[in-house]
């Protein structure tokens, strides 16, 4: 049980680091006179950080253990929250935020390699749930608190709370993870990951999974600078916006063991493919006809969010058993995946916005139509196996 609450707390820190901080944009373009491109760049490197150690603390956790791992990407974590805290400039608050995405790709990527370490796979989806409710309730009270934190402290008072957090992620970490087994024949170098990449079941999943969450990232991404600076809500209103749609996801994740357990996952990812399909057309439509309207845009991203829950709670464990011996290495794949495609659409509709929901609903669209269409050509949308073949 402890073992669950160090790992709950250090994804806690994950998604909190984005949602705390995102209510702080507009504080920041004013502060030190951004464009809303280089705004974003506070997320991107953060992604570019996090993008490029994923890809090696799969590796390095699978040869040395993942505690070692998890430990030392905290310590990362904390000397760029130091930063950030400290930062006279808006590059040296880049560098900090490139240290946390360092720092935090190690908890991230790991602490589910934990768990499909020590729980049998038809347990992994429904345990998944449950800790993705817990988290994702604490993802929903994330941007109310950094709304009013920032409000009252300013922007350097959501990377106190992100430092504080970060602290006693480690010490939880230190006192529970577990010793593994370290296996000395893993291989470090990205080339190990040409057999993975090379296994056209195992890609579909990662893409699969990477498409049906990046638009909800990219809209936390966006959604500060839409909301406050041209849709004109009110800092001290904007957490309860955006707060509304993590809650949605933390009640669906809360419930979801009980769906799975009575219509089983096949039935579920079904409804929730379907659901976060039709809600996300909705999106392109209103991008497109009513692209400034905020109580419309966040209802839809509600029923959006509520539908994605279970493609990749019910994708993403069945991705990591594809390679038994290579967890680590799948679990980077997925979270590299997630990153570029978030990083690239996050720069890319930053320097087309044009202060409307138009080009964030259409994106929003089509990356969730292409997941629908990977989706539905997996084996676990024609018949659920706990161990798929590559």
């Amino acid at each position: 049980m402890l073992l669950l609450i160090a790992i709950v707390f250090t994804i806690i820190l994950a998604g909190a680091e984005v949602d705390i901080f995102t209510p702080s944009f507009p504080e920041l373009q004013r502060h030190f006179g951004l464009t809303p491109f280089m705004v974003q760049l506070t997320l991107s490197m953060n992604f570019v950080g996090y993008c490029t150690s994923s890809l090696y603390v799969g590796p390095l956790g699978d040869r040395y253990g993942k505690r070692p791992i998890i430990l030392g990407s905290l310590i990362i974590f904390i000397a760029g929250s130091i930063l950030c805290l400290a930062a006279p400039t808006f590059w040296v608050l880049i560098l900090g935020r490139l240290l946390q995405g360092l720092g935090m790709s190690g908890p991230a990527v790991l602490a589910f390699v934990v768990i499909a370490d020590v729980y049998p796979l038809e347990r992994q989806a429904s345990l998944m749930g449950t800790m993705n409710g817990l988290i994702a309730f604490s993802m929903a009270l994330a941007p109310v608190i950094g709304s009013f934190v920032n409000l009252y402290y300013g922007w350097r008072g959501n990377f106190f709370i992100l430092f504080a957090i970060s602290i006693v992620s480690f010490g939880l970490c230190y006192w529970t993870l577990p010793y593994d087994k370290p296996n000395p024949a893993a291989k470090l170098s990205l080339v190990s990951y040409i057999p993975l990449m090379k296994s056209k079941l195992l890609m579909k999943y990662v893409f699969a999974v990477c498409f049906a969450i990046s638009g909800y990232w990219v809209f936390i991404g966006i959604s500060p600078i839409l909301y406050m600076e041209d849709l004109g809500v009110k800092l001290e209103h904007f957490g309860f916006y955006q707060g509304v749609t993590a809650g949605a996801f933390a009640i669906i994740s809360a419930i979801s063991p009980m769906f799975l357990k009575h219509y089983g996952p096949r039935k579920c990812l079904k409804a929730g493919t379907i659901i976060t399909t039709v809600s996300a057309l909705s999106l392109l439509f209103a991008g497109i006809f009513i692209p400034d309207h905020p109580m419309i845009i966040t209802i839809l991203m509600v029923g959006y969010t509520l539908g994605m829950v279970f493609p990749v709670n019910i994708l993403y464990p069945i991705s990591l058993s594809i390679f038994p011996e290579d967890k680590g290495k799948a679990a980077a794949l997925v979270s590299a995946g997630r990153l570029i495609i978030i990083a690239i659409a996050l720069e890319f509709l930053g320097y087309i916005y044009n202060g409307t929901f138009c080009s964030l609903g259409i994106f929003i669209g089509l990356v969730t139509l292409a997941a629908f269409v990977i989706i539905r050509s997996l084996p676990a949308w024609k018949k659920y196996d706990e161990s798929p073949q590559n």
